[in-house]
């Protein structure tokens, strides 16, 4: 079924989808707070390898067979020409040792930072991409896009935005002194790398293949990394199965409705409406974990989703320059109303 417009059913899977992908953070942070990083992560994603591997046995169990599909040399280099199963490992090999960098990083951002602080920042990854796509994919975005990307760093900088009384520099600084914030960013980078690596090896597959191979790789790296470490598998478990079942299945949950979505809308509109989270993800640091002081957090992370939304949709010079002036005079208006809380 192809794409076609704003379908109702499309919308509400991909608004869905959006929402899961928050409720997966917050399961996240319950099942690592008190808990150590390794072994915590690696019953996560254990859990949610396990009900990516029930909907993949499903498929095939209902007789749709999996292929690799060959895309062509390693990394486009004509010397390293192999048959499809190799590349497809080393691609994975690859993706699955960013995917658990990243991962340790994204957790332990999470860990110690409130949820409304570290999780908009995850916006700058398609401030990332714009190079790591073009270096990958040969992708070259359009120049309008830097209006996007002006967006989020603008929306970066006014979630400390009571730091200006100390100096232009100061909200710069507290973003980088913040810990979560300064992981988040480095996440974001990560994402702009494994993105194409994702895209690659969907390609050569299909995304329930790649999807259980490389959380099956994640499960067993987590699994070594925990072992050389000494980790504690059984007290990273220990009464924290209902958070660590909760989050794996949020995840799982909402890759599946995004993939679903794509039948029903054009696929920059679900990831437009994921981008949506980095605001649910506010409220939820506040509703979930009591987290204070959000009003500038939800304006910045309101800002920020503005931006990624003129960089993922494909809209004109001067649709850009209307939403940047909106977002930019409700974001003045909103500063105006609330200059004289206290955090």
């Amino acid at each position: 079924m192809a794409a076609a417009g704003l379908n109702p059913i499309g919308l509400a899977m991909a608004a869905t989808m959006s929402v899961t992908n928050v409720l997966t953070d917050v399961g996240r942070k319950h099942a690592l707070t008190g808990r150590d990083l390794i072994p915590t992560t690696f019953w996560i994603r254990t859990a949610v390898t396990l009900f990516i591997g029930l909907v993949l046995l499903a498929r095939v169990l209902s007789g749709v067979a999996i292929e690799l599909h060959d895309q062509g040399p390693l990394f486009g280099m004509p010397a390293l020409q192999m048959a499809p199963l190799p590349t497809f490992l080393i691609y994975l090999l690859l993706d699955v040792l960013l995917i658990s960098g990243v991962t340790c990083l994204y957790f332990k951002a999470l860990q110690i930072s409130p949820l409304s602080m570290c999780v908009p920042f995850l916006a700058f990854t398609p401030v990332f991409l714009i190079p790591t796509g073009y270096v990958i994919l040969g992708e070259i975005p359009s120049p309008l896009k830097a209006v996007g990307v002006a967006l989020i760093v603008v929306g970066s900088m006014v979630m400390h935005r009571k730091l200006f009384a100390e100096g232009w520099m100061a909200p710069i600084k507290a973003v980088l002194r913040e810990k979560g914030s300064r992981y988040m960013l480095l996440v974001s980078f990560i994402f702009s790398i494994t993105n194409p690596l994702d895209k690659k090896l969907v390609t050569m597959s299909d995304v329930f293949t790649e999807a259980c191979a490389y959380g099956l790789g994640l499960a067993i790296a987590f699994f070594l990394i925990g072992r050389w470490q000494g980790a504690d598998f059984g007290a990273a478990s220990k009464g924290n199965w209902k958070w660590i079942a909760i989050a794996g299945l949020m995840d799982a949950v909402s890759l599946l409705f995004q993939l679903a979505s794509y039948s029903y809308i054009a696929v920059v509109i679900t990831v437009s409406i994921k981008r949506a989270g980095i605001i649910l993800s506010v409220f939820s640091g506040w509703l979930f974990f009591k987290e204070r002081g959000i009003t500038d957090k939800v304006i910045a992370a309101s800002v920020m989703f503005c931006g990624v939304l003129i960089l993922y949709l494909p809209v004109s010079v001067l649709e850009a320059a209307g939403i940047a002036g909106l977002t930019l005079a409700g974001m003045m208006l909103a500063l105006y109303l609330t200059r004289n809380q206290t955090a």
